[in-house]
């Protein structure tokens, strides 16, 4: 029989060996728990650029529904206050939207919510700038009339707006400028914002399509319909929409006696740039005034984007007697089905949207050929 010393002895020998493996061996306690927290970080990682970022080299798919279904013929037909939409497409590469750790931006994440102009049946003109993106927004509207859609091949340094960007560099490089992503740290993304305008301008002269309507609409407008089975829509202007007046989506309330170095300076907003709808005249008249209050606000040291300028436009201290009135749509917490920030910033979209359909009994279904 064993002795209890004996006994002892091999318990101790046999926690030593057991301590050991543990803490040098291959699955040793420091070794599970990096590979737990490296296995975790990875999936973190994983997750992030795929569905956060969308950092994907190729295009997303597209959907061919007319290889299954029929757009009505009355869907198709102008209407007496049809709109051209407007709209442009830049790669930026990827780009830091907001404070948050993983908030970017990638040219895959645009190209996806851009698959919803495939079932929005209005005159639309593409200002684009890389011929893949062409070939893309071609296919995304194969379904579609050919005679809906214009597609404009452009390069960005012919935009009037990125000769400001040598400026809008220099002025962000400065340490004491104040650094809002993407506003007035990516330059680019500046003279982007600057440049709607350049191409509304453009659109407005040449009126391809004869519609009294002219909307800039957004890439990412409708981006919660992307990924989604939603039937064919148009936009319209508003019941009640004054011809004499500019549409925007409020934002927040708008406070005329702030300066415009404040506006700038501290992000502040009024009217959200993701649409913009105007008569052609008034356009014109809006989209020139536009370019020449980025310049004034440039003389003085100040860039931001579309939407802080139009708030600075219209401060008692900058705003010209001949400017246009502008009509603010506000949506609340639901309405439309729109929820957060979406509410403020795509309140207009929505609206037009709806007052499509109210003119449908219901939402407007496609048939099977």
């Amino acid at each position: 029989m064993l002795d209890f010393d004996e006994i002892v002895g091999k318990l101790r020998r046999r926690w030593i060996t057991i301590h050991m493996a543990f803490r040098y061996g291959r699955w040793s306690v420091r070794r599970l728990i990096f590979s737990s927290a490296f296995f975790i970080c990875s999936l973190v990682l994983i997750y992030n650029f795929r569905f956060a970022i969308d950092l994907l080299p190729w295009n997303p798919s597209v959907d061919h529904w007319c290889e299954r279904e029929k757009a009505p013929d009355y869907i198709l037909q102008p209407e007496s206050d049809e709109m051209t939409v407007v709209t442009m497409f830049l790669d930026l590469g990827i780009f830091k939207k907001g404070e948050q750790r993983f908030a970017y931006h990638s040219p895959y994440k645009y190209r996806s919510w851009m698959r919803v102009f495939g079932r929005m049946a209005n005159r639309v003109v593409a200002y684009i700038e890389n011929e893949n993106d062409i070939q893309l927004f071609k296919e995304i509207r194969s379904c579609l009339p050919p005679m809906l859609t214009k597609i404009v091949k452009i390069d960005r340094k012919s935009l009037p707006s990125f000769k400001h960007l040598p400026a809008i560099r220099k002025l962000y490089s400065r340490p004491s400028y104040p650094k809002y992503y993407p506003n007035t740290v990516y330059p680019e993304y500046s003279c982007a914002m600057h440049a709607k305008y350049d191409v509304l301008e453009q659109s407005a002269i040449e009126d391809p399509f004869q519609t009294p309507y002219f909307a800039w609409v957004d890439i990412g407008l409708f981006r919660n319909l992307d990924g989604t089975n939603f039937p064919l829509f148009k936009i319209v202007p508003p019941e009640k929409f004054n011809p004499e007046r500019i549409g925007f989506s409020q934002v927040w309330p708008q406070d005329p006696v702030l300066s415009p170095e404040k506006i700038i300076k501290e992000k502040l907003v009024w009217v959200s740039g993701s649409m913009v709808l105007a008569t052609q005249e008034y356009m014109l008249n809006f989209t020139r005034d536009y370019k020449l209050a980025v310049k004034e606000l440039l003389d003085q040291g100040l860039s931001n984007t579309d939407q802080e300028v139009i708030n600075a436009m219209y401060t008692g201290k900058m705003r010209k007697p001949h400017y246009i009135k502008i009509k603010a749509y506000l949506c609340h917490q639901g309405q439309l089905g729109l929820y957060g920030p979406d509410a403020r910033y795509f309140c207009l979209g929505y609206v037009c949207k709806h007052a499509w359909e109210k003119r449908v009994p219901q939402p407007v279904p496609l048939r099977k050929s």
